[in-house]
């Protein structure tokens, strides 16, 4: 099963993971001649059997302790990028505002000059959000990914030690309306946050995070 790197993509794997755990109908045995219509009604069909359930990803942010440690790590790791497109995004800002304040009471040239200045500026600042976002998804799926991936098999055993057969993501399920009513017994994220933090109590940042 393919899973994929952004954090955003786990409700794939999960439903996918989930539906892969669907037992297979057990076989009924053969019978001679024509069963009785009343004996094939209380029969009834062979679909799955088990427990439907919704989990709620979003929170695994904050309540994984193995997945917060890393995206805490890797927040302050980017910090200082932060820190420096705000910066540049200060000086352009106030270029705009001493053009509209203070552009009549100037001479042509030196107006001129601020605008030139405002728009190199600008143009940096463009490149330096594209070439810290794409960094920032690339460090993204390097440090999470394997958590979520640690994640996807630990709720496919949750699952099959509970009989279930079925889980949805709950915000992406409400999202798309198919989720319409849920009794709040079928919400398995508490449970499984904390069954899987005792499985797995994270601590330490990933081994050969980067520095600044």
């Amino acid at each position: 099963m393919k899973k994929l790197i952004f954090v955003c993509a786990i409700v794939s794997v999960f439903s996918l993971a989930a539906l892969a755990q669907t037992p297979t109908p057990p076989s009924r045995p053969a019978t001679t001649g024509a069963a009785p219509a009343a004996a094939a009604a209380s029969t009834g069909g062979t679909g799955a059997e088990g427990k439907v359930a919704y989990i709620n990803t979003a929170q695994f942010r904050q309540g994984i302790n193995e997945l917060k440690v890393r995206l805490d790590s890797l927040n302050s790791e980017f910090d200082p990028k932060r820190k420096e497109v705000q910066a540049l995004e200060e000086e352009v800002n106030n270029l705009k505002n001493k053009i509209q304040t203070q552009g009549n009471t100037v001479s042509l040239q030196v107006r001129n000059q601020w605008v030139d200045e405002g728009t190199e500026k600008e143009k940096r600042l463009t490149r330096l959000r594209e070439d810290y976002e794409a960094l920032g998804n690339k460090r993204l799926g390097e440090v999470s990914q394997p958590v979520y991936e640690k994640i996807g098999k630990f709720l496919e055993s949750y699952c099959q030690q509970r009989g279930i057969v079925l889980v949805l993501e709950g915000g992406a399920a409400q999202q798309a309306g198919v989720l319409i009513f849920a009794a709040q017994t079928t919400d398995i994220t508490d449970d499984f946050v904390k069954e899987y933090n005792k499985a797995n109590p994270g601590g330490a940042a990933p081994a050969g995070a980067k520095k600044n």
